[in-house]
């Protein structure tokens, strides 16, 4: 019997470590898009930028949105592993928080800022300050 479970422990590895990476490809994916690089672009001629890991605008400082994402992808990280020691359980929690957090808890700022033209189009500054405005 206790074979049996240890294999089945060790086998609920991969597919937990399977949405980790899931998690961390969609992440690179979404930050690396050029809705999302034109979004910084524009932000920053305001002095701001789009902070991922709160899914807020902050003021833009230097090496500042490197060091977020970084952060980010090591927050993925550490949970996948703990998810991982979890086994299946962690399968399904590291599921659920992947589900969320690409699907289900988007913000309605971060909603409206990637469907504006802060996305698309290349904007002055003075634009980019009266469509930050209009959104909540």
């Amino acid at each position: 019997m206790a074979p049996e479970l240890a294999a089945a422990y060790v086998i609920g590895w991969i597919p937990s470590a399977s949405v980790t990476g899931l998690h961390l490809w969609m992440h690179r994916k979404k930050v690396k898009a050029p809705a999302y690089r034109q979004l910084q672009n524009n932000l920053q001629k305001v002095g701001l930028y789009w902070r991922e890991s709160r899914s807020d605008v902050e003021p833009f400082t230097e090496g500042a949105e490197a060091q977020n994402l970084k952060a980010y992808e090591k927050n993925i990280l550490l949970m996948g592993t703990f998810f991982l020691f979890l086994s299946w359980g962690g399968f399904l929690f590291n599921l659920i928080v992947l589900i969320s957090v690409h699907s289900l808890a988007i913000s309605r700022k971060e909603r409206a800022l990637f469907e504006s033209p802060l996305t698309t189009q290349d904007l002055p500054p003075e634009e980019v300050q009266k469509i930050l405005k209009e959104i909540p």
